[in-house]
């Protein structure tokens, strides 16, 4: 099984003070017991680094990079133009929507390699049709 990660369950795994963090935490432990393989974006990763960066610390945010770019059970997907293209369509077409343009390039990310369900805590992704985990 392969599992998108969305920037929220990144945040809440490196920040203990997250409102998530233990069921983040209870989560990672279940995707270690069952082997599953994370996919994320270099957009996610971006964002990610950034946030931790600014709510924990930049020591953090290197050590979550580290572990990211270097990680042998994370695939990091880059956003092409077509993707970016697609994203901005989506993100123009939900304007009753409080979606972010990253979320968008995470949904056309998902949709193109069949991707059906997220690690995320981002309600937006079931707004979109996309199972939580």
């Amino acid at each position: 099984m392969k599992l998108f990660v969305d920037t929220s369950a990144w945040f809440a795994l490196h920040d203990s003070k997250d409102q998530n963090h233990k069921e983040a935490v209870l989560k990672s432990l279940e995707i270690k017991k069952r082997k599953v393989e994370l996919v994320t974006s270099e957009y996610i990763m971006d964002e990610s680094i950034t946030l931790i960066r600014h709510k924990v610390s930049h020591k953090a945010s290197v050590v979550f990079g580290e572990s990211l770019l270097f990680s042998n059970i994370v695939t990091i997907m880059d956003v092409s133009q077509d993707d970016r293209l697609k994203a901005w369509e989506l993100f123009k077409k939900y304007e009753d929507k409080s979606f972010s343009f990253t979320d968008c390039t995470s949904f056309v990310l998902m949709k193109n390699s069949d991707l059906r369900k997220a690690f995320t805590f981002d309600e937006h992704f079931k707004q979109i049709g996309i199972d939580i985990f």
